[in-house]
């Protein structure tokens, strides 16, 4: 049995609670990635800034939210998952909610992101693995 951290992302890119939100934006344009965790000083995950919390800035037409701490429009209700949770536990939760990402953690600190196709990944390799055995 795979387990979360496994097939996790290990090289997180998040932000910290304090940064603005524009440098949030920059971190999802440049790592080609649709949300970035944000943590405390301790590593703690507080939340998550998505491409979505930023559009609904847009839609408020305050230039100045851009240079707001993300903090203030993060998502706080983050699902997560702990690093030692079965490859399974993760597919059960991706079918009951509509994310695309689950934070993995050890604790309440951020150790890896784990993807709708991180799992996809790992389903397709168990099942070329099974087909070499045969």
């Amino acid at each position: 049995m795979q387990l979360a951290k496994d097939i996790m992302t290990r090289d997180v890119v998040c932000v910290p609670s304090t940064a603005i939100v524009d440098v949030a934006i920059d971190m999802m344009l440049n790592h080609n990635v649709s949300g970035v965790p944000v943590v405390d000083d301790s590593q703690r995950l507080v939340g998550v800034i998505t491409e979505f919390d930023v559009l609904k800035l847009f839609g408020r037409n305050d230039r100045s939210a851009l240079y707001a701490d993300c903090d203030s429009f993060m998502t706080r209700n983050v699902k997560s998952i702990q690093a030692e949770a079965s490859v399974e536990v993760a597919a059960r939760i991706f079918q009951a909610s509509p994310i695309r990402r689950l934070l993995v953690v050890s604790g309440e600190t951020l150790v890896g992101v784990l993807s709708r196709r991180d799992i996809l990944r790992c389903i397709h390799e168990q099942r070329n693995g099974a087909a070499a055995a045969q």
